[in-house]
């Protein structure tokens, strides 16, 4: 600083002027680094979010589908929806192998009875593949009755993740909010620093031409600006001290 500011500083407010801008860039850039911080938080662990709810879509979807069929081949879904399910489970793995070795069973038996052909024999088959798919149908339907719950669990599992992020986001967005309500804040005190000392510079400047003019009257013997307590400011004469209004 040379000797030429160190007279006109107090009349100009550059430096306080500079000081705030200066203190409004860090502001903006710190704002700004908070802001990315907070966005990069936040999308890693919905990154996270969304792999973790990968295996509960899958149960979902598994149990959902299972819970449909459980639906048809209790009636809910009307006809259409029983004739699905009795397509579905007479198709099951080792359906038609047991109710061919029961069958095959009651027929050898018959026969060494010698009454193969007999009515009985007919009967017995009748009540049997009847028994038989009456029970294999409870079973069925008993193996299907779990997969609501499963769909349920899976369903709640998705739900509390969901709203588990969705708290995430209320929190970035809470913290946005104070970093950027911190930011204004200090930008607008910034701003309000350099008008006062825009207003501290001004009063200086006339201060000191005030100051100025009142020395030079002096020296010539003319009143000072501006009176003072002892009375109105005066003309100085040869008569003696004359009112100046």
């Amino acid at each position: 600083m040379g000797f030429f500011d160190l007279i006109t500083d107090p009349f100009t407010s550059d430096n306080e002027e500079e000081a705030a801008r200066q203190k409004q860039a860090g502001l903006r850039a710190g704002e700004t680094k908070a802001y990315g911080a907070l966005d990069t938080g936040y999308n890693t662990a919905s990154g996270l979010y969304d792999q973790a709810r990968v295996p509960f879509a899958d149960l979902y979807a598994k149990g959902s589908k299972g819970y449909d069929t459980f639906l048809d081949a209790t009636g809910v879904n009307g006809a259409e929806g029983i004739g699905r399910a009795g397509d579905l489970y007479r198709t099951l793995p080792g359906y038609s192998a047991g109710r061919d070795m029961g069958i095959n069973d009651l027929e050898r038996r018959a026969a060494a009875r010698g009454n193969l052909g007999g009515g009985n024999t007919s009967a017995d088959t009748i009540k049997f593949a009847s028994d038989y798919d009456s029970t294999k149908y409870k079973d069925f339907l008993s193996s299907l009755s779990g997969n609501a719950g499963v769909a349920t669990s899976a369903a709640a599992g998705q739900g509390q993740l969901y709203g588990q992020q969705a708290g995430l986001a209320g929190n970035i967005g809470s913290e946005k909010a104070k970093y950027g309500y911190g930011a204004e804040t200090g930008i607008g005190n910034a701003d309000a620093e350099a008008t006062m000392a825009q207003e501290q510079a001004s009063s200086n400047f006339w201060g000191a031409l005030m100051g100025g003019a009142n020395l030079a009257t002096k020296a010539f013997g003319m009143p000072s600006f501006g009176g003072g307590a002892s009375g109105p400011m005066t003309l100085g004469g040869s008569g003696g001290p004359m009112p100046f209004y």
